[in-house]
């Protein structure tokens, strides 16, 4: 869903003309981006007792639309951001006391965020920082976790939050790449299991500017 809706919007906003709302805006940016994702290694609850939990780098891809408004001198903007990428959580299974060997799951982690951006005002190169929240749902896929009634897919959706800085750099008045670090956190809560998800998301991409 977040990936149609997403579409839709940038169908919509192209649908529109660009000279006359930047005229009249400022800078709309459309952009999207590989994303990796590095994972720490926290603590999972799992039906009663908490345990060390490995979760894997992840691979995924993302959307955004950016508003830099003229009123700021296109320095202060605001953005739509909607990404996916995938994961696996492995852990101890130890429900209360007992061991049953390893507990195992793919993970879907899909966020959509509303970033503020401040930026220096280059001509070319353009560094920035920024803050956002959402957003963020953790599902899990075709879990092993023996002691618990798994389904072949459960979603938790919390708030989540991220703290991110990049550089874009101007191929043409038009068309720009840009690369960026990001750290986000957001805390999933299953069916008698819970994680304080937290990772590093390394993004590369392309974009337009109108």
């Amino acid at each position: 869903m977040w990936l149609v809706a997403c579409a839709a919007g940038l169908v919509l906003l192209l649908g529109l003309p660009p000279t006359g709302l930047t005229a009249e805006f400022g800078d709309i940016e459309l952009s999207v981006y590989a994303v990796a994702s590095w994972p720490r290694d926290n603590g999972i609850f799992n039906q009663g007792s908490t345990v060390d939990v490995s979760i894997k780098q992840g691979f995924g891809a993302g959307l955004r639309v950016g508003l830099f408004p003229r009123f700021t001198n296109r320095i202060l903007g605001l953005e739509l951001d909607s990404l996916g990428h995938g994961g696996a959580l492995s852990f101890p299974n130890q429900p209360n006391g007992q061991d049953h060997g390893t507990g195992r799951s793919n993970l879907l982690v899909l966020n959509t965020m509303f970033n503020l951006i401040l930026r220096y005002p280059g001509e070319t190169v353009r560094p920035y920082v920024g803050i956002g929240a959402g957003w963020s749902h953790g599902t899990l896929l075709n879990p092993n976790i023996i002691g618990r009634a798994d389904k072949d897919f459960e979603t938790a959706r919390a708030l989540g939050h991220q703290y991110l800085g990049g550089v874009q750099i101007a191929v043409t008045p038009k068309v720009f790449v840009f690369g960026e670090y990001r750290y986000f956190s957001a805390n999933y809560h299953w069916d008698g299991l819970a994680v304080d998800f937290r990772t590093h998301y390394g993004l590369v991409g392309a974009g337009l500017r109108f």
